[in-house]
């Protein structure tokens, strides 16, 4: 089904700017306006429900896939004991449908960012990207809302990253003593 109106009156989104709407607001606007069967997808899609769309199944591979090169990554960089093997993700790894090279080197790309945070946000670009990709070409589509409901989720997610909360969980996490601050504000 089109939506042509619904479509044309969300708010525009970027990459790595605070959204217009909330999640909230969103899905109040998407049960008024989608049809009983794209709402229900929507939900699916957005909070890890049952459903067979096409576009639900394609998204659900590649955050898989996604998942799946991280874990492998993550797992490659654990330092392996003397006495074992080195450190295994298989236990990780759950299967999905298709494969995507570009997928794959793209995970691997951000891995090289030289902290955890930005880390985190190339992998959400490469999310934002994918379900832009999954969209097609017809900007007023089901799937079109699906994509604006992800990118929003992701949208969402990067404007409650607090950087230094984070870093002081890591430390924490880790037990690693803070750096150094020189100078006021910086490092």
């Amino acid at each position: 089904m089109a939506y042509p109106y619904f479509a044309a009156t969300l708010p525009v989104q970027r990459f790595g700017e605070a959204p217009e709407w909330t999640m909230e607001t969103f899905r109040a606007e998407c049960a008024e306006q989608l049809s009983a069967h794209d709402n229900a997808t929507l939900l699916a899609l957005l909070d890890g429900g049952e459903s067979a769309d096409p576009y639900v199944c394609a998204w659900r591979d590649i955050e898989t896939q996604l998942r799946n090169a991280v874990a492998r990554l993550r797992a490659a960089r654990l330092p392996a004991d003397a006495n074992a093997a080195p450190a295994d993700a298989a236990k990780w790894l759950r299967p999905h449908g298709g494969w995507s090279v570009a997928l794959e080197n793209a995970v691997a790309a951000a891995f090289q960012e030289d902290t955890p945070l930005k880390r985190e946000q190339a992998l959400a670009r490469i999310r934002w990207e994918w379900a832009g990709e999954l969209a097609g070409t017809d900007p007023f589509s089901a799937n079109a809302i699906f994509c604006y409901g992800l990118r929003l989720a992701i949208a969402s997610q990067l404007a409650h990253t607090d950087p230094v909360k984070g870093e002081a969980r890591m430390r924490a996490f880790t037990g690693a003593a803070a750096p150094a601050i020189d100078a006021p504000g910086g490092r």
